[in-house]
């Protein structure tokens, strides 16, 4: 299901590289967080947080150590199911 999150709003390819980005790293075991994130999408930490912060307000990001120093990230449920629409 097309959602304007990531189809039609400001910012929904970076959050679509965002979420395949996390897809990648847990396909490979390895944790992902914002200063991983912002190096391999080339852009500032800030501006990663804050489209970060929007997925995970929707659902389709959590976090995997709640508290944790760095937060590890990843895909809920949901953000799973919608990463689908994004691969080749």
């Amino acid at each position: 299901m097309k959602t304007v999150l990531f189809y039609w709003s400001k910012g929904a390819d970076v959050r679509r590289h965002i979420v395949l980005a996390l897809y990648d790293c847990a396909k490979k075991g390895k944790p992902c967080f914002t200063s991983e994130l912002a190096r391999k999408l080339r852009l500032s930490h800030v501006a990663i947080l804050r489209h970060l912060e929007l997925l995970e307000k929707e659902g389709y990001v959590v976090p995997l150590n709640p508290g944790g120093k760095p937060v590890f990230l990843g895909l809920s449920e949901k953000g799973q199911a919608v990463v689908h629409e994004f691969l080749p």
